[in-house]
């Protein structure tokens, strides 16, 4: 498949394809919204032997996430065999000390792209879902969370999916998360556009 010039299939419908260092963020109503993008996004990324990780959070849990694949993906558990798929929940990653930190997040990131470039896949696709948020205190961290990865991944073979529940999004927070990114998607009919925020 042509990824020439370092462009890569989203998968997701109405997307086109999009270089490395893409850092994307999306606003969600329902699980049918989140797997419409996840799913998708997951196999796309699969299929052209990128290491992929998808950071689960409600309305979809891990089990759903792995269902939702298999119905793509009849060999998903193959994946999960040779270790270049990963689905685990959003308290692992984002909270595994207990606390929220964004540079042990970052740095777990960086590591983890290290690794699966020299384990000779293309690249990594991660999509998370930071259910958590709740204060301002806990935004204000994400917010410069996010301004942070954006930084650091855009030399490297990463894409980022950030998808947001709406239900715990306020406007200024929207406007925060929107400005530490390269992009959001947003549903047009049946399938997705993608706007572009700012050339990283």
């Amino acid at each position: 498949m042509d990824q020439t010039n370092g462009r890569r299939r989203v998968g997701i419908a109405g997307v086109d394809k999009v270089s490395w260092g893409e850092h994307v963020c999306v606003f969600f109503d329902t699980q049918g919204e989140l797997l419409d993008l996840c799913v998708p996004f997951i196999k796309a990324g699969l299929e052209d032997n990128e290491f992929c990780m998808w950071i689960t959070g409600e309305p979809v849990t891990e089990q759903r996430a792995f269902e939702a694949l298999q119905g793509v993906l009849p060999n998903a558990h193959q994946y999960f065999a040779e270790k270049r798929l990963e689905i685990l929940p959003y308290e692992q990653w984002y909270l595994g000390s207990g606390v929220f930190d964004s540079q042990i997040v970052i740095d777990n990131w960086v590591s983890k792209a290290r690794y699966i470039e020299a384990k000779g896949f293309a690249g990594i696709r991660i999509t998370g879902n930071p259910l958590w948020l709740e204060s301002e205190e806990d935004w204000a961290k994400f917010s410069t969370y996010e301004e942070t990865l954006h930084q650091a991944i855009r030399n490297e073979r990463i894409i980022a999916l950030c998808t947001y529940p709406m239900k715990i999004c306020e406007s200024r927070s929207m406007l925060n998360t929107l400005s530490a990114h390269s992009s959001t998607l947003f549903p047009r009919g049946d399938q997705w556009q993608r706007l572009v925020l700012s050339s990283r």
